[in-house]
């Protein structure tokens, strides 16, 4: 099979609504096969991108072009292929939040705007009660947390006497 066949095209479409005068962009992403999360986070956002004015039953916006596209960067750079695919929320003003609740621990990333995250986590298994930090364009914390909470415990082997 060759790459054109496999390859396939995702959009991201936002119709524009002539009573919030505003223009949204259309997209592209393409998808990599090597990683299970990333077609279902790609639906998920199309879904997001293309919520109704009001969909929360008040004045809720949908996720924007620019935070759909920049949560797609911050997973590509922080999950590796078989890392669980996250939970993916709206917010009521465009932004969105990025969530993995496991055994282990809980992250959640909010996309208040491109380059503007808050991120937060806790590690049940250290006792960990949470740690949160604003992030920009440095995701190395989050690629430690989600390493910390989906590679397997390794058991203490006593070393020989």
């Amino acid at each position: 099979m060759t790459a054109a066949q496999v390859r396939r095209r995702f959009r991201f479409v936002k119709t524009d609504d002539a009573s919030e005068n505003r223009m949204t962009p259309v997209g592209y992403l393409m998808t990599n096969f090597g990683q299970k999360w990333r077609e279902p986070v790609i639906k998920r956002l199309n879904e997001l991108v293309a919520l109704q004015s009001g969909w929360d039953g008040y004045d809720g916006i949908a996720v924007t072009f620019e935070n759909a596209y920049f949560a797609v960067g911050i997973l590509d750079a922080c999950c590796r292929g078989d890392d669980p695919t996250p939970q993916i929320v709206p917010g009521a003003s465009g932004d969105l939040q990025i969530e993995w609740h496991l055994e282990k621990g809980d992250i959640e990333l909010h996309i208040v705007a491109p380059n503007d995250v808050h991120a937060w986590h806790v590690d049940v298994n250290t006792g960990f009660e949470g740690e949160g930090m604003l992030l920009t364009n440095d995701f190395t914390a989050v690629v430690r947390w989600i390493k910390n909470l989906t590679e397997p415990t390794r058991a203490t082997v006593p070393a020989a006497s």
